[in-house]
């Protein structure tokens, strides 16, 4: 198998990124607080997929690029198929046609480029993925809505309802395309027929969900919404669980030929060992203990197929 060079934080992205926030800028040009405000749902949206991540951490510019694909591309994309939607055929048909289209879509091909860039492993790695871009795609589309509602004095009920009530509603939606991807990369199976699978539910779920706000018939498709994202959760949960099991019974079969210590062994298995070991070492040594335990949980979970 060929080297996988390094990820870099790629430039077009950040490009992307700053053209995206210089267009919602228009929209908030009189509401600066908006920006601050969209920031303020990542506090506790980022820390949770980074727990999911722990084990196995993907390279931190592959996040930053995940990131940036929701907050920079997606968003500017599905913007223009939103306006042009809404300038032809109306409000509502932009709320449950073209904005879960387009705006699945382009979050779908965030998480093809890191399948295609050799960094999306697992059902998991698919997940923490979907997480990011949609992390980001919310914060930039936060800016918008922050702003509207300041405008009109909702900013209260707003704010609420985006940032507190509904934060990983973007991700819960990528989500089933990011597990898709990932099971198909796993099984050796077709990428982009992932992603189209993956597409069937992501999208009906961001329809209902947007026009849950135009009829009452809808509004019950909530309760749903909030039941089958505590399902997730739970589902997520046990994916993460059962790569730490299945890292701590590969440890003794991997220990004679990677020469593992006791240590290692207990706490490779372990992550609040690990982390405790981590610790304890000098801070010289805390970058080659990390390459190391990625290069053995990296090991242990290809044989998990």
């Amino acid at each position: 198998m060929p080297e996988v060079s390094k990820p870099k934080v790629r430039r077009l992205l950040v490009l992307a990124f700053i053209v995206a926030l210089l267009s919602v800028g228009v929209y908030a040009v009189d509401t600066p607080s908006a920006f601050l405000l969209a920031l303020i749902p990542l506090a506790y949206t980022i820390p949770a997929f980074a727990w999911l991540d722990r084990l196995e951490p993907e390279p931190r510019a592959m996040r930053w690029n995940a990131f940036l694909w929701g907050a920079g591309i997606s968003i500017l994309v599905a913007g223009l198929a939103n306006e042009f939607t809404d300038a032809s055929f109306g409000y509502s048909a932009a709320l449950v046609i073209s904005a879960p289209v387009a705006e699945e879509i382009m979050k779908a091909l965030g998480i093809l480029g890191a399948a295609k860039r050799q960094q999306l492993d697992s059902p998991l790695d698919g997940a923490i993925y979907a997480g990011y871009v949609g992390i980001g795609f919310a914060m930039v589309e936060n800016v918008i809505y922050f702003s509207q509602a300041i405008t009109d004095g909702d900013l209260g009920l707003v704010f609420v309802l985006r940032g507190l009530f509904s934060p990983f509603a973007h991700p819960f939606f990528t989500l089933w395309v990011g597990l898709a991807v990932g099971r198909a990369v796993r099984h050796g199976r077709s990428r982009r027929f992932a992603a189209i699978r993956g597409l069937v539910p992501a999208t009906a779920l961001h329809a209902a969900w947007n026009a849950s706000g135009l009829n009452i018939v809808f509004t019950f498709l909530l309760l749903g919404h909030i039941l089958l994202f505590f399902i997730m959760v739970r589902y997520l949960r046990r994916l993460r669980y059962d790569e730490v099991t299945h890292v701590r019974g590969r440890l003794p079969q991997l220990a004679f030929t990677h020469n593992l210590s006791p240590i290692e062994i207990d706490s490779y298995g372990d992550l609040r060992a690990t982390r405790r070991l981590r610790r304890s070492l000098p801070r010289h040594q805390r970058a080659a203990f990390d390459e190391r335990r990625l290069m053995i949980t990296k090991l242990a979970l290809k044989e998990e197929t």
